[in-house]
C-alpha cells in the first residue's frame, strides 16, 4: 500500500505550508527559544505541519525548535498522529525518513526521536507537549537559529499491511 499526504496547519503557529508525496518539501523554520536544563515544551511559536494521508483521513502532526544549549545548537520536537494502524506505522516512517537543514545543507536524517505525544494532545496542535532535543553538532552562535529547517521528505511510503 502507498500513502500520499497533505498538510497545512493554522497561521497561529507562526508557519505555513503544504507537502505532498509527489510536491514540495515541507520545509518550515525554527523559531528562538531559551534553552534551560529541561527540554522546552510545545508552544504556539515551535514550527510545524499537520500532515494528512490521502487514502485515510489519518495523520502527523509534529512540532519544532531550535534552542542553544552547553555551547551547541539542538533541536527539539514532538509528534502525534491519529489513524488506523498502517498510519502509524507510515507516520514513523515519515519521521524516519525526515531530516534537520541549515541554510539548505542536511545537517543529520531521521526525527525519530521526537517526543512521541498522546493523540490527545492532537486538539491543541501539540501545545503543552513534552519534547526531545539532540545536537546538531553546530557551535551555538554559528548559525541563526531561525535557519534551522525540519524537511519532511518528497516520495511515497509504501508499508505492508
Amino acid at each position: 500500500m502507498a500513502l500520499s499526504l497533505s498538510a497545512c496547519l493554522p497561521a497561529q503557529t507562526g508557519t505555513s505550508g503544504s507537502t505532498s508525496a509527489d510536491g514540495n518539501s515541507g520545509a518550515q523554520t525554527a523559531t528562538r527559544a531559551v534553552a534551560s536544563a529541561s527540554n522546552p515544551i510545545v508552544t504556539p511559536s515551535f514550527g510545524g505541519e499537520r500532515v494528512s494521508w490521502n487514502n485515510d483521513g489519518g495523520g502527523l502532526t509534529y512540532r519544532f525548535t531550535a534552542i542553544e544549549r552547553d555551547g551547541e545548537v539542538f533541536v527539539c520536537g514532538a509528534y502525534g498522529g491519529a489513524g488506523r494502524s498502517y498510519v502509524s506505522e507510515a507516520n514513523r516512517e515519515l519521521m524516519r525518513r525526515s531530516s534537520v537543514t541549515v541554510n539548505d545543507e542536511t545537517v543529520f536524517r531521521n526525527l525519530t526521536f521526537f517526543y512521541q505525544a498522546s493523540n490527545k494532545m492532537l486538539d491543541t496542535q501539540l501545545v503543552g507537549s513534552e519534547t526531545r532535543c539532540k545536537s546538531t553538532g553546530l557551535a551555538a552562535g554559528s548559525v541563526a537559529l531561525e535557519d534551522v529547517k525540519v524537511e519532511l521528505r518528497e516520495g511515497r511510503i509504501r508499508i505492508r499491511v
